[in-house]
C-alpha cells in the first residue's frame, strides 16, 4: 500500500511544460501564477538559470527593485553579460538615489541590448553629462555581430575589446561564444578552460566546453549544465538558435502536476 501511495503522490512533467506556462502567465499578467510555478521549478533545479531569467521580468513588471536585484546577482555570476540583469541592478541603484552606480550599470545593459528602448531611456535618465541619445560604442557593435550570428566579425570586435579590458569577463565570454560558433575550436576550448577554472559558474563557458571538448571535458561540464540549463534553453537564447538537448522530466507531487495540466489546458483552449 505505502509503494502504491507514493506511486500516485509524485508523478513526472516537462520542464519545457512548465516553462512554456510561466511564459503565458507572465504574457497575461498572472504574475502571482507565474511566480508559483517558478518556485516549483526552482524546488527542483534551484540553479535554473531560465527561471531566473522569467522572475527577473516578473520583478521588473512589478517594479520590485530590491527583489529584482537579488535574482540579477544571482544570474551574472553565470551569465556576466546578461542585459535584462545589468537592467535591473540599474533600476535598484536608480531607487537609492546612487546615480553615478546606475549610470555605469545602464551602460553595461546598453552595451549587450543597445536597440532596447528602456536601457536607452535609463542611461539618458542617469547620464551626468549633456542627456543626449546614447551613441553605439565597439561593444554594441560586437553585440550586433553576435545577435545576427556574423560570427567571423564578431571575434574581431570582441578581441579588441578583451585586449583593452582584459578585466571584462563578459567580453572573454563573447569571444569564446564567435570563436566557437566560427569553427576556431582550438581557440575557443583554450578560452573555455580558462573561464571554467577562474570562474566556475560561468554557464556558457561550460557549454562551449562541452561542445568542443573531449569525453572527460564533457564529463566535467555535465553537472553544471544539468543544473543550470539542462534543457538547452538559455544557451540557446543566448546564440540565437537551438541548441540540442534531451527533454527534462521533473518528479513533482501530483497536485502541481494537475495544476499545470488545468492551467494549459485552459491557456489552449482560450
Amino acid at each position: 500500500m505505502e509503494a502504491m501511495s507514493r506511486e500516485v503522490t509524485q508523478v513526472e512533467t516537462l520542464l519545457s511544460d512548465w516553462n512554456k506556462a510561466i511564459d503565458r502567465a507572465l504574457g497575461r499578467g498572472a504574475l502571482l501564477d507565474a511566480a508559483a510555478m517558478a518556485q516549483i521549478v526552482l524546488r527542483e533545479l534551484p540553479r535554473h538559470l531560465a527561471t531566473y531569467q522569467r522572475l527577473l521580468r516578473m520583478t521588473w513588471t512589478l517594479k520590485r527593485w530590491d527583489e529584482g536585484e537579488d535574482w540579477a546577482r544571482r544570474l551574472l555570476q553565470a551569465d556576466p553579460g546578461n542585459a535584462l540583469a545589468w537592467r535591473s541592478l540599474a533600476r535598484a541603484a536608480e531607487q537609492r538615489g546612487r546615480r553615478g552606480q546606475a549610470h555605469a550599470m545602464w551602460q553595461r545593459a546598453f552595451e549587450m541590448a543597445p536597440y532596447d528602448p528602456e536601457t536607452r531611456a535609463g542611461l539618458v535618465r542617469t547620464s551626468l553629462d549633456d542627456p543626449h541619445a546614447p551613441a553605439l560604442d565597439l561593444a554594441c557593435l560586437g553585440t550586433l555581430y553576435r545577435r545576427g550570428r556574423r560570427w567571423d566579425h564578431a571575434a574581431a570586435v570582441y578581441r579588441q575589446l578583451v585586449k583593452a579590458d582584459p578585466r571584462r569577463i563578459d567580453f572573454q565570454i563573447c569571444l569564446m561564444l564567435a570563436l566557437w560558433q566560427s569553427r576556431a575550436t582550438g581557440e575557443a576550448y583554450a578560452l573555455a578552460r580558462h573561464l571554467v577554472q577562474h570562474q566556475p559558474h560561468l554557464l556558457l563557458a561550460w557549454a562551449t566546453l562541452d561542445a568542443v571538448g573531449d569525453e572527460n571535458d564533457q564529463a566535467l561540464a555535465r553537472h553544471p549544465l544539468a543544473s543550470m540549463d539542462p534543457d538547452g534553453e538559455f544557451v540557446s537564447g543566448v546564440l540565437g538558435m537551438p541548441v540540442a538537448r534531451d527533454p527534462v522530466m521533473l518528479t513533482l507531487s501530483l497536485e502541481d502536476a494537475v495544476w499545470l495540466d488545468a492551467y494549459l489546458a485552459e491557456k489552449t483552449a482560450l
